[in-house]
């Protein structure tokens, strides 16, 4: 009991640390101000605090704001790391298994919540590509019905460009964050699931690029284009996979050569015509309408490309990492080879290694357990008794994410 007590006692000496020092500096560099009600249950009552997730710092940049100690809950990738695992665990933190039903982590949810614990959870599961709120989950909906306890909301503003998820850099800024909280009287909690739903959407839902407060400035550095080939896989003007690149302020087509600057606030000036621009090509001055149409046209060409019978749809070199598992936590991923990830018409992904051409995996992406981005650019997954990670050099893993995704909805034939 005396070893429980000193280890919440350490964390809370390591959050006033991280609130004094690490919350001011966070505020004066983003300009960050708040609107709403900030108001928090007292000690030994519990609470949702639930937010849009932008960036790995927002917790920190929440700190010089909340009144009590967070416990967060935190994808499970980052206690594979030394450093990011002891600081998470002294901040009690929860690990959470992505995209796949977690027992531990509900149980040690439960716990803290018996505690009177403050529990933090980005509904959305993961950091958002487009500064576009995902839609939320049935989950915590029915933890609000079920355990009787209120929701603080923070709708952040200025956070998705001030650290998109593509790039490595952060830039500065002006950062707003709503508050608001829901259901301080339990009773008022609705017994409908989809009623609590559309009150937390209705906090939380928000499109950064579509917000003037946001738009009008300008989130500026050198480097401001770097790695948006990341999100956008497919140039506009000639329509092929994989052939952009970025390189300070620019973005360059390397098939066609058009290029574009990009301005920090989310929009493009285009500044070279691409050699192959034709009747089906497009041009674009906003971020998010080239995100769009990226995703949209994805789509139709695969759907073209399949109805041409073409067996090979998409290829790219990648690093293929793999390990077993039995309780899909522990993972120590060794290299497989290095060789050619393959996206085949029959939406299976095969690889085949460098040199010899040997086939080292065939699966069928709908097979895929748990798949999940870490780090932008590689591309996680479960089979039965094996993880497997695929690293891409330069290019992006949420490609494949993508069409997972769309697969396991039926936007796919």
């Amino acid at each position: 009991m005396w070893r429980e007590r000193l280890s919440y006692l350490r964390r809370d000496i390591l959050w006033w640390i991280l609130k004094i020092f690490v919350g001011p500096v966070s505020r004066q560099f983003w300009h960050i101000q708040t609107i709403g009600k900030k108001f928090f249950p007292p000690n030994g009552q519990s609470a949702f605090l639930l937010a849009n997730h932008t960036h790995v710092v927002d917790p920190f940049m929440f700190g010089d704001f909340l009144l009590r100690p967070i416990r967060y809950v935190s994808s499970d990738e980052y206690f594979r790391y030394k450093f990011t695992n002891i600081l998470l665990r002294w901040i009690k933190a929860i690990p959470k298994t992505k995209n796949i039903p977690d027992s531990i982590t509900m149980r040690m949810l439960l716990r803290a919540v018996k505690r009177g614990e403050i529990i933090g959870i980005f509904p959305e599961g993961q950091r958002n590509w487009d500064g576009e709120t995902f839609p939320l989950e049935d989950t915590i909906p029915r933890l609000i019905r079920k355990l009787k306890i209120p929701a603080i909301c923070i709708k952040q503003r200025g956070s998705y460009l001030s650290w998109p998820r593509w790039s490595n850099q952060f830039r500065r800024g002006k950062i707003l964050f709503e508050f608001s909280y829901l259901f301080e009287d339990p009773d008022t909690i609705p017994d409908d699931v989809a009623e609590i739903k559309r009150m937390i959407e209705s906090k939380l839902a928000y499109c950064e690029l579509e917000d003037p407060f946001v738009t009008s400035q300008v989130f500026d550095i050198p480097r401001v284009a770097e790695h948006l080939e990341l999100r956008l896989w497919l140039c506009p003007h000639c329509r092929r996979f994989f052939v952009l690149e970025s390189k300070g302020r620019f973005l360059y087509c390397t098939h066609c050569k058009a290029r574009w600057q990009f301005v920090g606030n989310g929009t493009f000036i285009l500044k070279r015509l691409g050699d192959e621009f034709g009747k089906r090509s497009v041009n674009f001055k906003r971020y998010l309408d080239l995100a769009h149409w990226t995703d949209a046209e994805t789509l139709r060409i695969i759907d073209d490309l399949r109805k041409r019978k073409t067996k090979e749809l998409v290829s790219v070199p990648a690093k293929m990492w793999s390990a077993p598992t039995e309780n899909l936590r522990t993972r120590h991923f060794k290299v497989a080879g290095e060789g050619t990830a393959i996206l085949t018409s029959d939406f299976r992904m095969v690889f085949k290694k460098k040199g010899n051409g040997e086939t080292l995996l065939d699966v069928a992406l709908k097979d895929m357990r748990g798949a999940n981005i870490a780090w932008n650019q590689k591309f996680e997954f479960f089979m039965p008794g094996m993880a497997y990670r695929f690293t891409f050099f330069g290019q992006s893993a949420y490609f494949w994410d993508y069409l997972l995704i769309k697969l396991n909805k039926g936007e796919l034939p």
